[in-house]
């Protein structure tokens, strides 16, 4: 059985070909037809029909030549409305649509399936805080490089009208958001810094706000997440393995990956040692206290000699 729309577009073309439209008619018969949308109830008179909505697709040169010549257009309307009308149905419209080149379809049939482009990902924010740093340190600012490898940034965007904008918060361990309070040009270049190294294209940096580090009610920051913080800012893994119950974070043991070797770290309670330096047990152990890792200093001091940066063990 022949489909109904072909069936409809044979008899429209035949027609064109028996008024003396040869040209027409051969257009016709080379189109894509399609419904347009779904049928409508029309009241004419005292009867009701249901009204269809065509579209004839057709390429480049038939399509010029109907939209050039109203008349011809006129003309294959016509010819629709004369094969679709009966007393129950009437033509409501016919679209004239370019047929594209490789799928032989209208944009109509097709629009659905272009795929909107992707929105481009926002840097992560450890890429934002490393690309602001290396900037520091190329613009001489070496402590303030530290300051931004030790911290952590927060990145959210806020409403506009325009342009996406997105809010920005550094947490700087409390050391050094102390020492930025006294150094009001330092902390603009850390700001200046992360908006440069945090606008892309599709997103610009409304604002960079310099607050502190947040730790567990009770005491600053445990030893153990400030070391794990600087060996993770120059490339090495930390992994606590196991844990004290001790107030001050001691009893810590960390399994170290750095420089492409494992060590082990254990962090204890004691402020003083009988010899100074760290002490070494064995050669894949050394044993730190939390006072050591007081400072953001010290702790990169150990964070250096754990990746090989400088430093001897004793």
């Amino acid at each position: 059985m022949i489909p109904a729309l072909t069936a409809l577009k044979a008899a429209v073309a035949a027609l064109l070909e028996a008024r003396g439209e040869r040209g027409l008619s051969a257009l016709v018969a080379g189109g894509e037809l399609a419904l347009a949308a779904p049928p409508q109830r029309w009241t004419l008179g005292s009867r009701e029909v249901s009204a269809s909505r065509l579209s004839l697709a057709v390429d480049a040169p038939e399509f010029a030549a109907l939209t050039a010549d109203p008349s011809r257009l006129a003309a294959v309307k016509e010819a629709f409305a004369s094969a679709v009308r009966t007393p129950e149905t009437e033509l409501a419209d016919l679209s004239l649509v370019l047929r594209l080149p490789g799928v032989g379809r209208g944009w109509s049939q097709i629009y659905r399936e272009a795929a909107l482009p992707a929105a481009p990902e926002r840097p992560a924010p450890d890429a934002v805080l490393g690309g602001a740093a290396a900037l520091l340190e190329a613009s001489g600012d070496a402590r303030g490089a530290a300051m931004l490898r030790r911290a952590r940034l927060e990145a959210a965007q806020v409403s506009s009208g325009g342009a996406a904008l997105v809010r920005c918060v550094v947490r700087l361990e409390p050391a050094d958001r102390a020492a930025l309070d006294r150094d009001g040009e330092r902390a603009e270049r850390l700001r200046r810094a992360v908006r440069d190294a945090g606008t892309s294209a599709s997103e610009a940096i409304a604002s960079v706000e310099l607050a502190t580090a947040l730790y567990p009610l009770g005491g600053a920051a445990a030893p153990e997440a400030r070391l794990a913080r600087a060996l993770a800012a120059r490339g090495a893994v930390a992994v606590t393995i196991r844990r004290g119950d001790g107030p001050e974070g001691e009893g810590v043991e960390l399994a170290v990956v750095a420089s492409g070797e494992l060590m082990r770290v254990r962090i204890t309670a004691a402020s003083e040692r009988e010899q100074g330096g760290w002490r070494a047990e064995g050669i894949r152990a050394i044993t730190v206290t939390a006072g050591d890792l007081a400072t953001p200093e010290r702790t990169e001091e150990l964070a250096a000699l754990l990746c090989g940066g400088g430093g001897e063990l004793p």
